[in-house]
This record gives C-alpha cells, structure tokens and sequence, in this order.
C-alpha cells in the first residue's frame, strides 16, 4: 500500500504502518501535554499509544497465524489510525474456518488484557485506567470486545457469517452482516456528532465504507475455480467446496 513503512516480519509476515499513524502519535502527544502540561506526560501518550498498537498486531497475528494453520496465506498486516488489517489471500473460507480465524483476534486481545491485569496487579494493584499497565489492559478487552459486535467489518460480524453461511449461503450471510455493520456505522457517527468526537467520526466513516464494500463482493472466482454442479468428478471432496448461492438463485461451487 502507498504511503505505508515496512516495520519487518513477524512469523515470516510483513507488518506496515501507514503514514497517517503519524498523526495519531501528534494527537496522542498533544492530548496528553494538554491534561498535564508537561513533555513527560506527552511522551508517556506517545509511548501508551505505541503500546495499545502493538496490541494490534498481536490481534491481528492471532488471526493470520491461526489462518496458517489452514493453509491461508496472509500478505501483510497493515497498520491504520484506527486499527489493523490482516490481509488474507483466500476470500471465501469455509464457515467453519472463517469462525476459527475471526475468534482467533479477540481471543488474543483478551488474554493480553488478562496477562496485563496481573502484571499491574503485580506491580502496585492498580487495575484501574488511570495507570498505564491498567489502561493498556482495559483497552484490550475493549479491543476484544468492540471486535466482537456481530457486524462487518469486525470479527463478530465474520463470526455471524460464518453462523449464518451454512443456513442460508455466503451471500445472504454476508449482506446481512454488512447491513448490520452500515447501521452500526451510521449509529456511531451520530454519536460522534453529539458528543463531538473527530476520532469516532472517522471509524464511523471507515466502518461504513468496509461494511459498504463487503456488502458489494459478489463471488467472481474466476474460470479456473468454477465448478458446474453437474459435473464433479470422481474424488472430489465436497468437504473441498463452499456453496454460494446468488440472490437470484443460481449456485457456485468454489474450490478452495
């Protein structure tokens, strides 16, 4: 992606950062000379957001790794102002995949949060968000449990997909998340508006056009992946074969 820095490989995996995280470690830094007026307390909010991206990339790890497990190759992770994105090279998955992989993030995020309780508990008891060990921990299980909201983009809505794919279809089940994830969208970005909030303005606008674009992906495997229903061959494993079928009716068997 343009405008993005290569941070290395982790797990043999390329990790970036795009350009406009800068402006997320500004604001982290001004908000926090604001409150405390001193540069302390300013490079502590740089160091504190660092650390709540780090955070990501374990989530987004979590995700990639256990996507590996299933032969799903990940192109890179690539860090945003507001999140993280694993790039996966298998659009369709399985349902029973795409629950294992989706559930892998949030996971994560919660045992971190649970590790980072008992190390600030450790270290002085204060679970609370005002010490930087108890807001680090606190944000990851706001982290898991913020991905866990049954709409796209998050996992949970990957999570309802993958509940709903094998009743109804890939499609249905994915305009289904989308459109929950669009109303979901609109509803933070009124309350971005009430309460004043540019940051919740623009995860709003950026979960409204994933949701938005999730919602258009129609199944295009291509001439090499299409297999007519009516002509599979001897050890073909249907296990192999997701079903799709369009709002019209018609069916596709993609081989995975």
């Amino acid at each position: 992606m343009s405008w993005s820095w290569n941070l290395g490989r982790l797990f043999g995996i390329d990790t970036r950062v795009h350009a406009s995280f800068l402006l997320v470690l500004l604001w982290a830094g001004l908000s926090s000379f604001n409150s405390a007026g001193t540069l302390v307390a300013a490079l502590a909010g740089v160091v504190f957001m660092i650390a709540v991206f780090a955070s990501v990339v374990a989530h987004e790890l979590g995700h990639a790794l256990t996507a590996r497990q299933y032969g799903i190759h990940t192109r890179q992770i690539l860090l945003l102002p507001i999140g993280g994105v694993a790039q996966l090279d298998q659009g369709h998955m399985r349902p029973k995949v795409e629950l294992l992989v989706a559930l892998a993030g949030p996971v994560v995020s919660f045992l971190l949060a649970g590790v980072l309780f008992t190390f600030a508990a450790i270290a002085g008891g204060d679970l609370s968000p005002d010490s930087f060990l108890g807001s680090l921990a606190w944000t990851n299980l706001g982290l898991a449990v913020f991905n866990m909201l049954p709409a796209f983009p998050m996992d949970g809505g990957r999570v309802l997909r993958a509940a709903l794919s094998s009743r109804m279809g890939h499609i249905r089940a994915t305009q289904i998340a989308a459109t929950l994830g669009m109303v979901g969208a609109a509803l933070f970005f009124a309350l971005g508006l009430y309460t004043g909030r540019f940051m919740l303005l623009l995860m709003a606008t950026f979960l409204y056009m994933a949701a938005r674009g999730e919602s258009r992906v129609m199944p295009h495997p291509g001439p090499r992946r299409v297999i007519d229903p009516n002509l599979l061959q001897d050890g073909d494993d249907p296990r192999e074969l997701l079903i799709v079928r369009s709002p019209r009716g018609r069916i596709w068997l993609l081989r995975h």
